[in-house]
């Protein structure tokens, strides 16, 4: 036995019922015995004409009413029930007759169940509830299936609400008096058969309770898949983190852009992050296919190219690497100040910003220049402190040509300057350049050196690369600001020229407008060839010609004189000297012995050893000595 409603008595309804009415030509009501669902649910039949439901009777209750003109006398009237109307309550049901104790409700005879607004309808089977119904909602106590033989949607939900908020909604609801962590309050298993014919979970996403306290909850949302025959988490949305690859299942993450296929790519197996490829070899790598370099760009300005990007950037022709757009410089910041750069010219610089692409210039900071030269200035401080721990040895080694000539060393409290020779420039009063036998005697002069320079001031400046401009592969754009500093090189006055004039002068391939200006000088004297017999002018030893300017003074010819230390005297052919005899001007040049063993004035050198360093063409040679100019 099915029914809808309450327990109610089995006898209420019994089968189709005919009632029979005879006009009198005046009623248009008669009562029924039964109450119909509606007009539908009568079949009207007068003189064998049936009528219109609601267009030639009403039915209210169980009162059909005439719609019209009354019935004439003696004319039948026949309603015939299809079906009943009933009050949902203690004293009526619908008892069903039929096989297998089913309700089938077939749409072809119109077969309706209604209720007022706030009634319910229950569905019951075997004494349990299994749905109710509402006028808004539809409650299921029991699982539901719904099949198909095809491919169409087996469930829709559809909203009509038109305005701006949620719809439709599907919701799963945990209803639970006792919540607790780890509780699972929603899955959604996607389920297929295996080969075997055996149902498999190929796919499952739930949601757990981590936390239900009031005021503090907190969930994680897993996405698992079959793997290998085994259920893996290769996507969980936790309360503190999100997390592909829980399992470490060697599950790549991917995003692929309209032109790259990894655009962002995480290789599961090794962890590395890729960027533009799937096979990177270290931990993180960035590769544009599409390009012949690859971009890093650290900017605060998302629509468009900056000078103040930092943008670290390689090209594969010459595996170049360069951080921002500035002419191409590596530059190094802290706390938003520049502490160091390597400019595209080679010159590294560390605490200063003086852009001079000329070396020689002053500065405070240190320079490390693309030829090898280094620059070290400080202001109030030491320039540069050599510490040895430990123990007692050498500070500093001075090499030729990759060979120790000297150097400085530290026993205890001592410092010694091994293989020390003390020397100072000079030059010859008419400034030439002849050939000059090194450790001939040279003379002093009363007369000073003059150097003169070119000294170009250049202020502080920006410009704008042109950002078309496109140097070694590197496109350059942006404002480069460029510090201010000076530029200075030796140079010789021309004749007609004064201290002050304008010059014109190229340094590092760069032409510069300065001025010419004297160095400043107090100790360094012309020099001459000794010519005089046992003279006490004697300056120091010729020791060779400065050309350490490149060649950038000129026509001014500076010579070195070595004057303390030890180092080589040239003596003449017909003297013979040994170890600890003291020399003095044999006034062509060269050293004789001194006649006595008294250091005096005139005393130039003490022998410190016989041997014969050079021989000249001359029959003048040189020996080692201790220098006393």
């Amino acid at each position: 036995m099915s029914y809808i409603g309450q327990t109610l008595p089995a006898d209420v309804f019994g089968g189709y019922t005919t009632d029979t009415f005879a006009g009198d030509g005046s009623a248009t009501t008669f009562t029924l015995s039964q109450a119909p669902f509606n007009e539908q649910g009568l079949i009207v039949v007068i003189n064998n004409v049936i009528q219109k439901p609601t267009t030639n009777y009403t039915v209210s209750g169980t009162t059909l009413t005439i719609v019209g003109t009354a019935v004439a006398s003696g004319d039948v009237i026949y309603a015939r029930h299809t079906g009943v109307a009933l009050p949902i309550g203690e004293a009526n049901a619908l008892d069903l007759q039929g096989q297998s104790d089913k309700l089938i409700l077939d749409a072809d005879a119109d077969t309706t169940i209604s209720a007022d607004t706030d009634d319910q309808i229950d569905f019951k089977a075997g004494g349990t509830d299994i749905m109710s119904l509402t006028a808004t909602t539809a409650t299921f106590n029991d699982g539901v299936t719904i099949t198909t033989a095809d491919n169409t949607d087996q469930l829709t939900l559809k909203s009509t609400d038109a305005d701006a908020a949620v719809g439709p909604v599907l919701t799963l609801h945990r209803e639970s008096s006792s919540p607790a962590d780890d509780d699972i309050i929603g899955r959604l298993n996607f389920i297929g058969e295996d080969s075997g014919g055996t149902d498999t979970t190929y796919g499952r996403i739930e949601t757990v309770i981590m936390q239900e306290s009031n005021g503090s909850e907190d969930a994680t949302m897993e996405f698992r898949i079959m793997k290998a025959g085994t259920e893996r988490n290769v996507l969980e949305l936790d309360r503190n983190q999100v997390i592909i690859n829980e399992d470490s299942q060697d599950v790549d993450f991917r995003v692929e852009s309209d032109n790259i296929a990894n655009a962002f790519f995480v290789n599961g197996a090794n962890g590395y992050v890729n960027i533009g490829t799937n096979a990177g070899v270290n931990e993180l790598t960035i590769h544009d296919p599409n390009a012949a370099q690859s971009y890093l760009r650290l900017t605060t300005n998302v629509s468009g190219e900056t000078d103040s990007d930092g943008l670290l950037y390689g090209l594969s022709t010459n595996n170049a690497l360069i951080i921002n757009y500035e002419a191409g410089d590596l530059i190094f910041y802290t706390n938003s100040a520049e502490e160091m750069r390597l400019k595209s010219g080679g010159n590294f610089l560390v605490g200063t910003t003086n852009q001079s692409p000329a070396e020689g210039t002053s500065l405070t900071g240190t320079r490390l220049g693309s030829n090898g030269g280094t620059q070290i200035g400080t202001s109030g401080i030491e320039v540069l402190r050599l510490n040895r721990n430990s123990d007692d040895g050498t500070l500093v080694s001075l090499c030729q040509d990759v060979t120790v000539q000297g150097t400085i060393a530290v026993s205890g409290i001592a410092v010694s300057y091994g293989g020390f020779t003390g020397s100072h420039w000079s030059r010859l009063a008419d400034n030439s350049k002849p050939t000059i036998l090194r450790g001939t005697l040279m003379e002093s002069l009363d007369e000073m050196c003059d150097w003169y320079q070119a000294v170009a001031d250049v202020a502080e400046s920006k410009y704008k690369a042109d950002d078309q401009e496109v140097v070694d592969g590197f496109k350059n754009v942006g404002e480069i600001k460029q510090t201010a500093y000076q530029v200075k090189v030796p140079i010789a006055l021309p004749n007609g020229k004064s201290v002050g004039d304008a010059v014109t002068f190229i340094s590092n391939e760069v032409e510069y407008t300065g001025v010419y200006k004297k160095e400043f000088d107090v100790k360094h004297v012309k020099s001459k060839i000794s010519d005089t017999a046992d003279s006490k002018k004697i300056y120091g030893l010729f020791s060779n010609w400065d050309d350490g300017d490149d060649g950038l003074d000129g026509d001014v010819n500076d010579m070195n004189i070595a004057q303390v230390g030890t180092y080589i005297i040239r003596v003449n052919k017909d003297v013979t000297v040994e170890a600890g005899d003291l020399l003095v001007s044999n006034g062509d040049g060269t050293a004789k012995v001194q006649d006595d063993d008294i250091i005096r004035s005139k005393t130039v050198a003490k022998v410190n050893s016989n041997i014969k360093v050079e021989t000249y063409s001359d029959g003048s040679y040189t020996v080692p000595c201790t220098l006393h100019c």
